[in-house]
């Protein structure tokens, strides 16, 4: 469930940024400049900055940093440490957790680490130290020359104790080098910002120039030429790590009259990045037909492609659509970056009562475990997080999923492509001959899938699958709707859970929200309670949020509810029957989190489903 991917787990009643003032006080200000940098690096080495305390802050552990500023108390920190992932830092766990928010993370890491904190994207970068790095240099290793102090270049990286990168970087840079501090998205749109434009200027240039020599049209030969060329080549690259660096779900290449609009969905929210000379689309639709392994020389139909690419360091999944438009081909690619997004259900945001409720439904042997809501919501990734789960019970897990989103290890995953026949239905008509425990079906789109997947989960197998239904009980009649017998659906309905992402505010531009009496009506709200909202920044691209968090309603089918769904009650009666048994509304669940201050109450509004 790539759209899920920047979803961030249960945030505590701390507020919206927790730890966030804390920082402010218990850290030093982050230099802009080259004469606050050198002032700091100057504290650092004294033991005077945020390296004081033993006098060796590289000594300390992050740990003692944030339990000595109070940031999380020592017994979060036990129970954070029982839940970190492989390969997570205490610091990226606490941040996934709602404990703290990043920055505090960095700013609380360059403390241990005796090292100044720099905002690269803001700092005052010096034309001398930025042209001692090439751009190629600078892109392959995530760094950014910020300034000369005393006759060392001060060099900009995730991670300032890296001894062979600072020998690699001084050799290259045939000087000194420091290294401090500095946030990777921070530090890659300072790249862009200092080297990016030369080198797509460059592409723009030497491409246009050869399409308007060559009269190159869309179809024809030469833009398969100018697709293989370094210039396309490194725009693409470009523009797709640029994305899954930024952490968007999705590159859109968008035609208009006279240029190409380049668009990143991020925390569900189409963003424009920039344009790009119309002569520029037929060789970059061609270079991404290429990687997608798609036919180049066919522009009338709708073309789907895949691709696996390597950025920092981990795998990222691309499944590309191209269609006609009239202004040209319209481009979009989805990524899905396994690295990121829940991780078990505990990210979910449960409160104890429901987290308890579905561990039950998890663990019975028998049944129909649904998952609701539109696209986008984060259906596949909570469906992931459930089997991830269930691996430990050793059952034997086959999914069946189009396109497999997430890998899991000790899971038979198969990849449908109704091109060759490989559909949802023949293949869940083969895998029950295998004798699965738990079945996933990427999603119930038809009368015959969801007859096998009834029938299936009444002769012993959980089915886990996913329905495009507004809310829970929605999902029973959606059964109904699409011919299976209510007897059917009573008897082998577990569960289901609607859910929604909404996003989360911000913590560097939180401001009270103005929210009118229409809006407070509409969920629920009193006139009196305070509300915050994001005003906007450059660390939010503007938008007043930053990252995802997860709202859902529980529906347990109960002796009670499964009688009205065998005697055809409506979503209304199933509604109110789930309530009386303890289901909270998709709605309350979201207004909860905006009175925590953890999203705005135009995000509830937004979400609700009442």
């Amino acid at each position: 469930m790539n759209d899920a991917q920047r979803s961030i787990g249960p945030t505590a009643t701390r507020g919206a940024v927790p730890g966030h003032d804390a920082a402010r006080e218990a850290f030093p200000a982050i230099p802009h400049d080259a004469y606050t940098l050198a002032a700091a690096l100057a504290d650092s080495r004294s033991g005077s900055g945020s390296g004081s305390g033993s006098g060796s802050g590289s000594a300390r552990s992050i740990d003692q940093w944030v339990v000595e500023r109070g940031l999380v108390s020592p017994e979060e920190l036990m129970a954070t440490r029982g839940r970190r992932a492989a390969g997570e830092t205490l610091c990226e766990t606490l941040v996934r957790l709602g404990m703290i928010d990043e920055e505090t993370m960095h700013r609380a890491r360059a403390a241990a680490l005796a090292t100044p904190f720099v905002r690269a994207d803001q700092f005052a970068l010096e034309p001398d130290a930025t042209a001692a790095l090439t751009a190629s240099l600078a892109r392959q290793h995530a760094v950014i020359p910020l300034c000369m102090v005393d006759g060392r270049l001060v060099i900009a990286c995730p991670d300032p104790t890296d001894a062979e990168l600072e020998r690699l970087l001084a050799f290259a840079a045939d000087r000194p080098v420091t290294l401090v501090l500095g946030r990777s998205a921070d530090i890659h749109r300072a790249i862009v910002a200092t080297y990016g434009p030369g080198e797509d200027a460059a592409a723009l240039r030497e491409v246009c120039e050869r399409s308007r020599a060559q009269g190159i049209a869309a179809g024809d030969f030469g833009a398969e030429q100018l697709a293989r060329k370094g210039p396309v080549v490194r725009l693409v690259n470009h523009l797709l790590s640029d994305a899954i660096r930024q952490g968007a779900s999705d590159v859109h290449l968008r035609p208009l009259e006279q240029e190409v609009e380049v668009l990143y969905r991020i925390d569900g929210q189409l963003l424009p990045l920039r344009r790009i000379d119309k002569t520029l689309l037929p060789a970059l639709t061609s270079r991404i037909k290429i990687i997608g392994g798609m036919d180049i020389a066919e522009h009338r139909v709708p073309q789907d492609g895949r691709a696996r690419t390597v950025v920092a360091g981990h795998e990222v999944d691309l499944r590309i659509s191209i269609i006609p438009v009239v202004t040209g081909e319209s481009v979009v690619v989805r990524i899905l970056d396994a690295s990121v997004g829940l991780r078990d259900l505990d990210d979910l945001g449960f409160t104890a009562l429901d987290q308890q409720r579905f561990d039950e439904l998890l663990h019975r042997s028998t049944g129909l475990i649904l998952v609701t809501g539109p696209t986008g919501c984060g259906k596949s990734t909570t469906l992931h997080a459930a089997l991830n789960a269930l691996r430990p019970t050793g059952a034997h897990i086959i999914t069946v999923e189009n396109p497999v989103e997430h890998r899991l290890e000790g899971v038979n995953q198969i990849d449908v492509n109704p091109a060759t026949g490989l559909t949802f239905p023949r293949t869940l008509r083969h895998i029950l001959r295998h004798d699965p425990d738990v079945v996933m079906i990427g999603e119930i789109r038809d009368a015959e899938t969801a007859k096998i997947a009834v029938e299936a989960s009444l002769t012993g197998h959980l089915v886990l699958s996913t329905l495009h239904t507004n809310d829970a009980p929605s999902a029973v009649t959606r059964l109904l709707e699409i011919g299976i017998e209510p007897w059917l659906v009573g008897a082998s309905i577990l569960g289901v859970l609607a859910q929604r992402l909404v996003r989360r505010n911000c913590p560097s531009c939180t401001a009270p929200e103005a929210a009118d009496d229409a809006m407070r009506a509409a969920v629920g709200a009193a006139p009196d309670e305070p509300f915050e909202k994001g005003r906007g920044c450059h660390l939010c691209h503007e938008t007043g949020y930053a990252g995802r968090h997860a709202v859902y309603e529980l529906l347990v089918a109960s002796p009670a509810l499964r009688e009205a769904i065998v005697a055809g009650a409506p979503a209304s009666e199933i509604a109110r029957l789930a309530q009386a048994d303890g289901m909270v509304p998709l709605t309350r669940n979201a207004l909860a989190l905006a009175r925590r201050r953890v999203t705005s109450l135009a995000e509830v509004v937004r979400v609700r489903t009442g």
